[in-house]
């Protein structure tokens, strides 16, 4: 192997194939240059209907992208428990989802939400 290759560990999570839409389990991949396209690149996967597809000429960078995962709905009660959220739990939201426009991490917002939520209190109106 080259020095400017760059082998990328197995990922075994799901990713979305660009061209398709097609959800995909990426098994592993090999790119010549980050950021940047090359003959030389190859990506091993599993299709949606379990073929696998062994070196495919693709890049895991740009012919890729992950699958949204559902952490965001998990983070918050109501989202599995009740169709009609509480009012502490609707302010916890809409905190925590402008907390993640600005750059932090789901469980981070969740967790600032939570407690701002519970110091300021809920009637805002």
């Amino acid at each position: 192997m080259e020095n400017n290759t760059f082998m990328m560990p197995p990922i075994g999570g799901k990713s979305i194939l660009r061209s398709t839409g097609e959800e995909v389990e990426i098994i592993y991949s090999e790119i010549k240059e980050r950021g940047a396209r090359s003959e030389e690149d190859w990506v091993t996967y599993i299709d949606s209907e379990g073929k696998e597809h062994i070196k495919e000429h693709l890049n895991n960078q740009l012919d890729f992208k992950p699958v949204v995962n559902d952490t965001w709905n998990k983070a918050f009660d109501f989202a599995a428990k009740s169709k009609v959220p509480t009012t502490r739990n609707s302010r916890i939201f809409e905190v925590a989802k402008e907390l993640v426009k600005n750059g932090s991490h789901v469980s981070t917002a969740v967790s600032v939400a939570r407690q701002l939520v519970d110091e300021v209190g809920v009637e805002t109106e």
